[in-house]
């Protein structure tokens, strides 16, 4: 039966228990037991009294539990009381990483090393590796047919700056030609920040523009007098269709078509962005025909350009010619309409509210309206200042002795601003620096002209940097790619990782900023590497970095006793030792001699750090430095670049090539036993090539070892030590790789062994692939590639890793890491199905690259 706590009226319901009685034996204060009288209580204090009858009364009135909060909140605020606030700790507010402009503090870091750059290689020197064009070609075609009769006239009004302008233009065009009208040359409206009163023909050549659109457009300059009578020559009289932003072509013709029937003359104002771009390919076409074609910057103005054009590639004569330009849009009205806060303090708050009141009046000081310049700049919405713009520049390996065309307008605080990217670049040139003053008089008042001739210089570099979006950049991407057949390498930064990275005070070298920002490889060396199946990426590593490794390995070295093994690796007997101490290396820190090492006493013949063959598996794993570049940020961006998803790193070693030793891996054993150098593969390694006595490393493909279906395998070779001929470079077969693989090494029944026998290769097919300390060689797996011996007196140093896949592929089971390998991979496919949220928190919670994984990580991980 329930039982209510409540009275309820008229019915029976259980009273509450009674209060229990005293007991006759009770004992009180200054008396004793009614049996023995031995016992006495002490006399009670009046808080113990007081304490009786608050738990008396609490106990016989449960109601006054009510009161319960309160009086916990009395006893705090008497507790708080007593205590002294500066025992508190204060809780101070940390903005989010990238939210707060950092990069001049990052420029003063990173200076020294700008200044002390001494390269002699330039970025745009190694821009494109094929010549432009043989790719893409314009389809464009002006049409022969006559015109019909025209259905009446369109007359648009073009607002916006120069290129939205253009933007109506071409849309105006492609209308006209589709409803079968004529359209009178646009009218540019005047606007208010702009403040341009150019009109068509002073900007474009208006004959050329006629002329070449005459098949398929008629254009007119003005409507016949007889059709404005009606109108009391008055524009403004005529029908205005006010048509939404991004209408379809649909719409042209359902709407506007029958009214244009009807009255023979209609008003499109305002018409910027007024068509979709999802239009048919005929509408489409009187786009481009417009816009690549009849669209011709009239002869002041393309005169100007093409001069300054000229001067530039004078000026970069020692490149070729070649100049790199950059669209930076930092105006006084762009800073202002971002809201984003820089580094000019309260002058440059007066500035920017002053600013945003002059154009915007009333938009950014409404009731309710909330500014977070923090979240601004994380969502990559802030303007790249010049400082940015050059440190970018900087860490993508373009030099100080690099030329560099600036568009823009009035940059805000000139003086300060650009300060710092003049300092990085100091060849930058404007157009207010190529030309006199007396050339640009008849353009300086007029801001389209103006953006005109710096559209004719940005179309004609060799590359072209685009740091905010907008009408300008978008319009010169397509008009590059339409004129160089598709190859015109642009630049556009991905802003939200450049905040980011310019906030990290860990970065230690200008080359670390430009990591992460496209990926690591651009389209062009994406098209080198698919081409020859490699590609160099010098300065991919810091002096500091490269000393940092070899110096570690000389540590180990010094800590290693050699007493405490005697293991031998040999590359060329395939029947060597089958050792429990080479197979049990893969996840420990192992030495491994030469084979010559030792004399017939077992003493060795040289010091130890001559002696060692190789120091490996899991050094990547084990030791931090080596850990360190191993799981690099940098490293896995440029993974990621090639289209890694979930990379593996199988093991990794530090090798000595000494006289007449080969290389081998790990991936070439079988229960520990060494084999010949057709084993060779280089998963991860670290190769040390004593100056005289270095080895060699026969043709191989590193799929060979490390395949899986399909194959993944990447090589990545770090040069620690100038690598040249004499040294022992590396030697590879450009565009090998495209053959496929040419045989595999397989683990059976009969032990280890290569499905079929070496082909022989041609030495004249090879090429010497020279590099700098600090360089990165990245190796597809089928490239096939050696290495000869070390005849100089100079050591070679390197580091080398091996990456394949494990998303999307499988790894063959008849390789010689099954074991290990598939135990990695079933766990991991056990605990994606059991675990999804986990393991993808764990897989892919760092976004910005930490994603490279080892097996090591999931053994720890998951198989406890």
């Amino acid at each position: 039966m329930a039982y209510n706590r409540l009275p309820s009226s008229g019915h029976n319901s259980p009273s509450p228990p009674q209060s229990p009685l005293r007991s006759p034996n009770r004992l009180r204060p200054g008396g004793r037991s009614s049996k023995s009288g031995r016992f006495t209580q002490p006399p009670r204090t009046l808080p113990q009294r007081l304490t009786g009858i608050l738990l008396s009364v609490l106990l016989r009135r449960q109601g006054i539990f009510l009161f319960a909060p309160l009086l916990y909140i009395s006893g705090m605020l008497f507790y708080m009381g007593t205590v002294s606030f500066d025992v508190v700790p204060v809780i101070k507010h940390r903005p989010a990483v990238g939210s707060v402009y950092r990069s001049p503090q990052l420029y003063a870091k990173l200076r020294p090393e700008m200044d002390a750059d001494s390269s002699s290689t330039d970025a745009i020197l190694t821009i494109w590796k094929h010549p432009k064009g043989a790719e893409w070609r314009p389809c464009l075609s002006n049409s022969s047919e006559g015109l019909p009769e025209s259905n009446g006239y369109v007359y648009v009004e073009a607002n916006g700056g120069l290129n939205q302008q253009r933007t109506s233009i071409c849309n105006a065009v492609a209308v006209a030609g589709y409803l079968n009208a004529t359209l009178v040359i646009p009218n540019f409206h005047f606007h208010s920040i702009w403040r341009d009163p150019s009109k068509f023909t002073d900007i474009y050549d208006e004959d050329y523009f006629v002329s070449t659109l005459k098949n398929d457009v008629r254009i007119v300059n003005t409507i016949p007098e007889y059709f404005m009578e009606r109108f009391d020559h008055n524009m403004s009289n005529v029908y205005n269709f006010r048509i939404k932003a991004w209408s379809p072509i649909g719409y042209y013709k359902d709407a506007v078509l029958p009214k244009l029937l009807e009255e023979k003359v209609i008003r499109i104002s305002p018409f910027a962005n007024r068509l979709s771009f999802d239009a048919p390919p005929t509408v489409q076409r009187l786009r481009c025909l417009a816009n690549y074609q009849a669209l011709r910057f009239s002869n002041p103005v393309l005169t100007m350009g093409e001069t300054l054009v000229a001067r530039m590639k004078e000026r970069s004569a020692n490149s070729s010619g070649k100049y790199v330009s950059v669209h930076l849009r930092f105006e006084e009205d762009m800073v202002a309409f971002s809201c984003c806060v820089f580094d000019g303090g309260g002058k440059e708050k007066e500035d920017m509210d002053a600013a945003r009141e002059r154009g915007w009046k009333g938009k950014f000081t409404k009731r309710g309206r909330v500014i977070r310049p923090g979240a601004i700049r994380l969502n990559g919405k802030c303007p790249l200042t010049p400082l940015e713009v050059g440190l970018m520049l900087r860490g993508m390996g373009f030099d100080k002795s690099t030329f560099i065309f600036l568009a823009s307008g009035k940059i805000y605080d000139a003086e300060r601003n650009m300060a710092p990217l003049l300092e990085m670049f100091p060849l930058l040139q404007t157009k207010e620096m190529l030309a006199s003053q007396e050339e640009l008089a008849p353009f300086q008042n007029y801001s389209s002209r103006m953006a005109a001739i710096d559209y004719t210089v940005c179309l004609h570099s060799e590359v072209f940097v685009t740091t905010q979006g907008g009408n300008f950049p978008h319009f010169l991407l397509g008009h590059r790619r339409y004129l160089y057949g598709g190859h015109s390498q642009t630049i556009k930064p991905d802003k939200r990782k450049l905040a980011l990275l310019f906030d990290n005070p860990n970065i230690g070298r200008i080359q670390s900023v430009v990591m992460g920002i496209l990926g690591n490889l651009s389209p062009d060396q994406l098209m080198s590497f698919q081409s020859q199946g490699y590609i160099v990426l010098e300065s991919f590593s810091s002096p500091e970095e490269v000393n940092e490794m070899r110096s570690r390995m000389d540590q180990l070295l010094d800590e290693f006793d050699c007493s405490s093994s005697a293991s031998i690796f040999s590359t060329k007997n395939q029947k060597n030792t089958t050792d429990d101490y080479f197979f049990d290396s893969a996840e420990k820190v192992s030495f491994f001699f030469e084979e010559k090492a030792f004399d017939d006493d077992g003493n060795l013949k040289q010091p130890k750090q001559l002696s060692i063959n190789k120091v490996g598996h899991a050094l990547h794993e084990i030791d931090p430095v080596f850990k360190k570049f191993s799981f690099s940020e940098e490293l896995s961006n440029l993974l990621k670049s090639l289209n890694y998803k979930r990379p593996v790193i199988i093991q990794s070693m530090y090798i000595f090539k000494n006289t007449l030793t080969y290389v081998v891996h790990l991936s070439t054993c079988e229960s520990g036993v060494a084999h010949s150098a057709e084993s060779v593969s280089d998963v991860e390694e670290f190769l040390f090539q004593q100056p005289g006595i270095g080895g060699e490393v026969v043709p191989h493909q590193d799929n060979s070892f490390l395949y899986t279906e399909p194959t993944t395998c990447t090589g990545l070779w770090l040069a620690l030590e100038d690598a040249t001929i004499l040294n022992g470079c590396i030697w590879a077969i450009p565009g090998s790789h495209k053959d496929g693989l040419v045989r595999r090494f397989l683990r059976d029944e009969e032990g280890v062994h290569f499905d079929r026998p070496s082909p022989s290769y041609d030495q004249k097919d090879f090429v010497p692939i020279e590099v700098k300390a600090g360089s990165l060689v990245v190796i597809h797996g089928d490239l096939i590639h050696q290495s000869f011996e070390n005849q100089s007196s100079k050591s070679r140093h390197a580091y080398s890793l091996h990456a394949v896949d494990t998303v999307g592929c499988k790894w063959a089971p008849d390789n010689c890491l099954e074991t290990l390998y598939l135990m990695i991979m079933i766990k991991l496919a056990k605990v994606i199905n059991i675990f999804p949220l986990i393991a993808g928190f764990v897989l892919f919670s760092g976004s910005e690259g930490k994603w490279i994984l080892s097996h090591s990580t999931f053994l720890d991980l998951y198989l406890g």
